[in-house]
């Protein structure tokens, strides 16, 4: 299993934030590949929910979410599946103090395992993989501070 990481800072209050986070009809201007929904069940997001969404044509094709942990305003896990890879997204929500007001932090972990690609995934995973997913929280993370930021959300 492979681990990577991003966060970023939000100039918006961490209820605004939240919310924006879990606005489905919100997911396509932040979510990196993010398409459509496919399904909800179970009452997502609390734990034990289930989500499928549909990726860009060059994503991840049909993605399988269920909710392990939803602690409000704090924490969201979930496991997923998709048709590459499979783990865990963790979501840490944190109010940060700031010059003028409080800052919303919002960290991600995604811990996650190749599928397929036999003996030689690993170093795949490594040489190439890893970086895209890397770069791919750290676009959607941006895009959700972006999306938060523009919708008039101010610090507190």
């Amino acid at each position: 299993m492979a681990t990577v990481e991003a966060s970023v800072e939000v100039a918006a209050p961490l209820a605004e934030v939240w919310e924006l986070y879990f606005d489905r009809d919100r997911w396509a201007a932040w979510v990196d590949g993010y398409a459509a929904p496919a399904g909800v069940s179970g009452g997502y997001p609390e734990q034990g929910g289930k989500l499928r969404w549909r990726s860009t044509p060059a994503g991840r094709g049909e993605v399988s979410e269920r909710v392990i942990v939803h602690e409000p305003r704090s924490l969201h896990r979930i496991a997923f599946e998709d048709t590459a890879t499979e783990g865990e997204l963790e979501t840490r929500f944190e109010i940060r103090p700031a010059d003028e007001g409080r800052m919303t932090c919002v960290a991600q972990a995604l811990t996650y395992r190749l599928r397929k690609g036999g003996p030689l995934a690993p170093v795949t995973d490594l040489l190439f993989i890893r970086s895209q997913q890397r770069r791919s929280l750290q676009r959607s993370l941006i895009e959700l501070r972006l999306e938060a930021e523009r919708t008039g959300a101010a610090p507190v």
